[in-house]
């Protein structure tokens, strides 16, 4: 048996990273319209018209960064799709065995990442590590999948862990090639990728942000070329 640990590691509080970048972008006039389905896009006189179902709006650049459904909106802008590709995540939320602090626990994986876990609030998260691809859609887990990772944790545990307290799955999207994928369209430049984050968007979301606003901008971008190269979307 091998391990290996690692203490510079650290969990992402992510409700507090997304309300923090949420108020630096309403301090910076951002609008942040909710219940507003996009229903279409198109260029007219160098300006995009974007219709929606909470009224028109108009503008020079549009980004595109709808996760999972990042295909279909390009094609509802007339843009070629790059083939962002879901693939189904499954986590539960398990009860903490009677008597034992989790609270300081690292958080621990299978080998080739067949499964990991993780405290969460005085409890354990616990996931299989599927990649189940699908469409884009909204998600939820599949009781056997949830089974499979519970049972794989449960292996290398001497305590039982048999409370399920919740559970629920995401859309992790990826390029063909893996590397997420910033910058112009090549053949539309006024439209923007912010696509292909993976499951590491909370953990990427500072650089890559601060690329796509480089590029965006015509500033120096802060990555060498050979990154840069990897990364944008004319690579495809």
């Amino acid at each position: 048996t091998r391990q290996a640990y690692r203490p510079d590691v650290y969990d992402i509080d992510t409700n507090k990273l997304f309300e923090y970048y949420r108020k630096i972008a309403l301090e910076n006039e951002a609008q942040i319209r909710k219940k507003t389905k996009f229903i279409s896009a198109y260029l007219q006189n160098n300006k995009w018209k974007i219709k929606s179902s909470n009224g028109d709006l108009s503008a020079s650049i549009l980004i595109n960064a709808a996760g999972a459904w990042a295909d279909q909106v390009a094609e509802f802008c007339g843009v070629s799709k790059l083939n962002i590709i879901p693939y189904k995540r499954s986590i539960a939320r398990m009860q903490a065995p009677n008597g034992v602090d989790v609270q300081n626990w690292p958080m621990i994986d299978g080998v080739g990442e067949t499964w990991y876990a993780k405290p969460d609030a005085g409890n354990l998260i616990v996931s299989p590590a599927d990649k189940q691809m699908v469409s884009a859609h909204d998600a939820w887990a599949d009781d056997e999948t949830l089974a499979a990772g519970i049972q794989s944790f449960q292996g290398v545990v001497n305590f039982p862990i048999n409370r399920m307290l919740s559970n629920w799955a995401g859309l992790r999207s990826f390029a063909p090639d893996g590397n997420l994928v910033i910058g112009p369209d090549k053949n539309n430049s006024s439209f923007f990728w912010f696509a292909g984050q993976g499951g590491y968007g909370f953990q990427t979301a500072a650089a890559a942000s601060q690329l796509l606003s480089d590029l965006l901008l015509k500033e120096n971008v802060s990555v060498d070329s050979e990154i840069l190269e990897a990364l944008l979307p004319g690579r495809f």
